[in-house]
């Protein structure tokens, strides 16, 4: 009884880490895609802040092709270093995926009970109940 208790918080804790870390994964998507959108805004404004001196539109002046140049650099980078982090957050996410495989496979060779009867998945409010139903087990074997 006591083995099931401990392979029970086990499993919740092991879930909450896998939670938080995916939670860790969208953020950084996310700042990726807005570093992408805002390296690509600045490449768009520097080019065409360096077009129009190029084209010798009106009230331009060379200050401007300077600044069109910085923001060209300024947007390449961010739109790098975006790509460059989500290529690593992909293999991140996949290098995670593989240990987990093998190690529900470590797992399951080495317990034949869960070979047999499989990992089965509980909705949060069965957890719940299931931690209920443990806090009480005690006290019924008591009386």
């Amino acid at each position: 009884m006591e083995e099931q208790k401990t392979e029970n918080k086990e499993e919740l804790q092991q879930e909450t880490t896998e939670e938080k870390n995916s939670d860790q994964g969208n953020s950084s998507t996310r700042s990726s895609l807005l570093w992408i959108f805002a390296g690509g805004y600045l490449v768009y404004t520097g080019y065409r802040l360096c077009a129009n001196v190029i084209s010798g539109a009106e009230d331009s002046s060379t200050g401007f092709l300077v600044a069109g140049g910085i923001f060209v650099v300024i947007g390449a980078v961010l739109l790098i270093m975006a790509v460059r982090n989500l290529a690593k957050a992909g293999a991140q996410k996949h290098e995670m995926e593989e240990a987990a495989t093998k190690k529900a496979a470590e797992e399951t060779a080495k317990d034949p009970e869960i070979a047999a009867a499989g990992k089965k998945r509980m909705s949060i409010a069965q957890r719940a109940h299931l931690a209920e139903s443990l806090d009480d087990a005690p006290e019924e074997e008591a009386k």
